[in-house]
């Protein structure tokens, strides 16, 4: 089992666009946690491939999902790669997107997180 607590880089005024604080399975790649992007918590699941793990395999990648548990829902989707161990990453290179049922908006982010 690991954690991963990682972050966007802070602006000037103490805050990050995305942070993440994963329990992670490492023996069969499951993640589970929080997501926040723009101050808004997000309930998510997914799982990740480590490097190596099976030939051919030669870069970490995770994908994932979750939701806002609202009632005016809003969804989020990550997909990216990790540098360094599965079990503690040393960056995640990712790309986001939210969706809203409530105001049909659409919104895309991608960047670097790193360890907090």
């Amino acid at each position: 089992m690991s954690t991963w607590i990682l972050g966007s880089e802070e602006q000037s005024d103490g805050s990050r666009d995305v942070t993440i604080d994963f329990q992670n399975d490492d023996s069969t790649g499951q993640m589970g946690g929080t997501l926040v992007f723009k101050g808004k918590p997000f309930f998510i699941k997914g799982a990740w491939a480590a490097s190596g793990s099976i030939p051919g395999r030669n870069y970490s990648a995770f994908s994932l999902w979750g939701s806002d548990q609202q009632d005016a829902t809003e969804f989020v989707a990550v997909a990216g790669t990790m540098d360094g161990p599965g079990s503690a990453p040393q960056s995640i290179s990712m790309n986001l997107i939210r969706v809203s049922t409530g105001d049909d908006e659409q919104y895309g982010w991608d960047g670097v997180l790193k360890p907090m």
